[in-house]
């Protein structure tokens, strides 16, 4: 969804941010499973390096679009360039959630057995006609972010069940924060508020998710 016109600089640099620490994210994950070889690890790092190009690009498009003076209230020539970056970040969040969704159901499944067998397996509000595609289209991609993010957190609570520790309590706040996050996106029409929140709810929650694969490095 579009930022509120006046969030636009502060948008811009929170998503730069949130690429940086989605890239360090991704890094990580790929030092962990070169150390443990867990291929949910790898796939960590392929859904948040897709993540990071995505937000990269995004962020990267939203401060041009300030910097050249976009009102968000007309079509101006740079109204393709906020939708590339809106679309890019969408398209790649949507590949990135579906990975991590597919992963995470095949750890449910795993669960769900060691449940069943009493185990303990160890593993903004736009206005106006600028992206006016967008602004149809936001909401049903946030709902398709959110189901992808739904079926994560169950699968992480899942998981919780049969391995409960601090680092996959982290990882299950994590998800939820960034579950809630998009929900917030996907209402933020309502409010210019619900969006900033929604942007800040997804920062931590990549942060969250950084601290534990720092905590678990730091725990080798």
């Amino acid at each position: 969804m579009f930022p509120p016109r006046w969030f636009l600089p502060y948008d811009a640099i929170f998503v730069l941010i949130a690429a940086f620490v989605a890239l360090a994210v991704a890094l990580y994950a790929l030092h962990g499973y070169r150390w443990i070889r867990e291929r949910t690890l790898y796939v960590l790092f392929l859904a948040f390096l897709l993540l990071s190009v995505g937000l990269f690009i995004n962020g990267i498009t939203l401060g041009y679009s300030y910097a050249t003076g976009v009102t968000f209230s007309k079509f101006g020539s740079s109204s393709l360039v906020a939708d590339v970056g809106f679309w890019a970040y969408y398209l790649m969040s949507m590949v990135a959630y579906s990975l991590l969704a597919f992963a995470y159901a095949k750890r449910l499944r795993e669960s769900t057995i060691a449940l069943a067998a009493g185990g303990t397996m160890g593993k903004g509000q736009g206005s106006g006609g600028i992206g006016t595609s967008l602004v149809a289209a936001g909401p049903v991609m946030e709902l398709v972010l959110v189901i992808l993010l739904l079926v994560i957190l169950i699968a992480q609570l899942a998981d919780l069940t049969v391995k409960h520790n601090r680092y996959s309590t982290l990882v299950t706040v994590s998800f939820a924060m960034l579950l809630a996050s998009h929900i917030l996106f996907m209402f933020s029409s309502i409010g210019d508020v619900i969006y900033v929140v929604g942007r800040v709810m997804e920062l931590a929650g990549f942060i969250s998710l950084l601290s534990v694969l720092l905590g678990l490095r730091g725990a080798k």
